[in-house]
């Protein structure tokens, strides 16, 4: 379960799944398949420069949701401060 001032949202209006959790408009988890029918991955920290990113590999869609909730729950406050500085 997300805090409440995060949510999943698509990544575009033709997704077909919700694999982004935004604070606001600012993405900071992203959950893609590199190549269809492969293994998920889970983008942290989505929201920093590309070598500030983590990518985490998820055995199953729904793992990585799991798992990319729990990270946002012990995340949260550094989250929102980096968001929020990043929005100036």
């Amino acid at each position: 379960m997300l805090p409440p001032d995060f949510r999943w949202i698509k990544p575009a209006a033709t997704a077909y799944d919700e694999t982004v959790i935004a604070h606001g408009d600012t993405w900071v988890v992203h959950i893609y398949q590199p190549e269809r029918g492969r293994e998920w991955v889970a983008m942290l920290d989505a929201h920093r420069e590309p070598e500030g990113r983590r990518h985490r590999r998820c055995t199953a869609f729904a793992n990585g949701k799991t798992g990319a909730e729990l990270w946002v729950q012990r995340e949260q406050a550094r989250l929102r401060l980096e968001v929020q500085q990043r929005l100036g």
